[in-house]
């Protein structure tokens, strides 16, 4: 098949391309590399203009100080939009999540309405927040929003205002399929129609060699904070608990804290760890947590009961579940301080669960599985609706 994935949140398309082009398919990955994370692209979208230009970028500023409007979306826009006039057709086209490009939705429409041209299988994955998830955050009780009524959280809140809300009923229109890519994401789609279920994310085992770092004489503790996600992933609970125990073990561990790297920084500055400090607020592991536990590390990351009952695995076992309580957290590190050869064991154990579930080989088949569920008839709907839409198929005007 010839296919496109639009958009990148954390290594979870190009992990599943390398699995689709391992099967022998056809893949083109176009996203905008997700600020400074600077994830690979094939086709990497950005603002250059604005960003190139010292005049331009006091102008954006000043705009977002007054406005919380960013200049640069309005290119980068421009820039996908341009890209997609020229493409033909694929096979099956996939959304990292139903606001790929995050511009202002005029262009945003724009955008998915020429991607719905371009297939007869249009996907979306439930990853990241998006108006559902958020819109039944009663049944998520572990969501920073309800833990912390105090913080705002501006942005996951755009995803519940009416105009996010006209903006997702289009897509949704559009759209043949959805696919959740954890469990957080599962109960709150579960039943609805196009659901097709969960997938687990893939893991490119091949990027993670066996070779493990040299010992340390101390146990190394790893915590890498993303500044615009600071409450959002609980790291707050992990610096509280942290004081703790460098009051209690200073002699015994060495702590390496890093802030808003880029991906393949990111990935090289925890190679020495023992246990990666994730996110307080989930029932399943995200990506990073994933990538961290094939490499052996012990996670303090969601593992939560329906995620022990869904993998029948024993708490605790492949990952340490983490909820928002430094002193429990401080407790769990104390014990794998205390205990060091659990971490060993846990580590094991981790790597193992991410091969056997995870393997981006095999879930690539199990996208394409999932692809070829759409109804043909349905496609050719959607993608009809699509085509007596507004948009033009001529490049947008600078």
């Amino acid at each position: 098949m010839r296919i496109l994935l639009v958009g990148e949140y954390s290594n979870l398309h190009n992990s599943l391309k390398a699995g689709l082009l391992a099967n022998g398919h056809e893949v083109t990955l176009i996203s905008t590399g997700d600020a400074f994370k600077k994830l690979p692209s094939d086709v990497l979208i950005q603002a250059k203009r604005i960003e190139e230009s010292r005049i331009l970028q006091t102008l954006r500023k000043g705009i977002f100080k007054l406005t919380k409007f960013d200049l640069a979306t309005l290119e980068i826009g421009y820039r996908a939009l341009d890209w997609l006039v020229d493409q033909s057709q694929y096979d099956v086209i996939q959304l990292i999540n139903e606001y790929p490009f995050k511009t202002p939705y005029f262009i945003e429409k724009r955008i998915v309405k020429r991607l719905r041209q371009l297939t007869p299988k249009l996907v979306i994955l439930a990853c990241g927040d998006d108006y559902i998830y958020l819109n039944n955050i009663d049944k998520l009780p572990h969501h920073p929003i309800l833990q912390h009524p105090d913080i705002d959280f501006p942005y996951s809140e755009k995803y519940l205002t009416a105009a996010h809300k006209k903006y997702h009923e289009f897509v949704f229109e559009l759209k043949d399929l959805v696919i959740s890519t954890d469990l957080d994401y599962h109960p709150i789609y579960k039943g609805r129609t196009d659901y097709f279920g969960l997938i687990p994310n893939p893991v490119n085992l091949d990027n993670f060699n066996n070779t493990q770092p040299e010992k340390q004489n101390r146990i190394v503790i790893f915590q890498g904070v993303n500044r615009s996600n600071y409450y959002k992933k609980g790291n707050y609970y992990f610096d509280s608990a942290l004081c703790i125990i460098r009051q209690k073990f200073s002699d015994r561990i060495k702590l390496i804290c890093v802030t808003s790297l880029p991906y393949a920084e990111y990935i090289d500055s925890y190679r020495e760890a023992d246990i990666i400090l994730d996110q307080t607020y989930a029932e399943d592991q995200g990506y990073n947590a994933l990538e961290a536990m094939a490499q052996g590390k012990v996670v303090f990351t969601g593992a939560g009961a329906s995620f022990c009952e869904r993998y029948q695995v024993a708490p605790n076992s492949v990952a340490i579940h983490t909820i928002p309580d430094a002193e429990k957290i401080a407790q769990d590190l104390e014990e794998l301080i205390l205990n060091p050869q659990r971490i060993a064991e846990i580590g094991t154990r981790a790597k193992r669960f991410v091969q056997e579930h995870h393997n981006y080989l095999n879930v690539a088949e199990k996208y394409v599985s999932a692809w070829n569920s759409i109804k043909s008839d349905d496609a050719v709907s959607a993608s009809s609706e699509a085509q007596k839409s507004d948009t033009k198929n001529s490049k947008p005007t600078e």
